[in-house]
């Protein structure tokens, strides 16, 4: 907005966003402790559940703090809307903590609020798709599925 300045938590966040954009976690990671900081004196700031998220995400990569990075991002989502930032920064956590199957959902979930969302497509392909399994009609957890899988997987790459 033209003439408007940004409060001092807004602009550390930006600072933070702009450096989580290009995969700069470790410095990214003050700013936005800052800017959560700084949102304790700003309480309907319109950045906050962006902030929530893109902080637990990066405490996650940097710290390695996994339950709380996934407590910041799922209360991010519950706090309103659906957003694709969101979703992927959870699944990001999600690919930390090794939970594979909830990170491709989140994934999906991304994209379903916005199919280009880059972010969320840069994941998919680092994550990868999963196939379906042989044999659909057994569940995915069945060891006949498994290692027929895993036999598909080294036949196909």
């Amino acid at each position: 907005m033209i003439g408007s300045k940004l409060s001092p938590s807004e602009a550390a966040f930006r600072d933070g966003l702009e450096l989580c954009r290009a995969k700069r976690y470790p410095e990214a990671f003050p700013h936005l402790e800052t800017a959560l900081a700084l949102l304790v004196d700003e309480p309907q700031a319109r950045h906050g559940r962006l902030l929530r998220s893109f902080y637990g995400m990066t405490l996650a990569v940097v710290r390695g703090d996994l339950p709380r990075s996934r407590r910041l991002c799922e209360e991010a989502i519950a706090d309103g809307p659906m957003d694709a930032d969101l979703y992927c920064n959870l699944a990001r956590v999600y690919s930390l903590m090794g939970k594979r199957q909830l990170a491709v959902e989140s994934i999906a979930t991304a994209l379903s609020v916005n199919p280009a969302h880059g972010p969320s497509l840069q994941l998919q392909r680092e994550i990868g798709r999963r196939r379906r399994p042989v044999l659909p009609f057994l569940s995915r957890d069945n060891p006949l599925n498994i290692a027929l899988g895993r036999m598909r997987h080294r036949m196909l790459g």
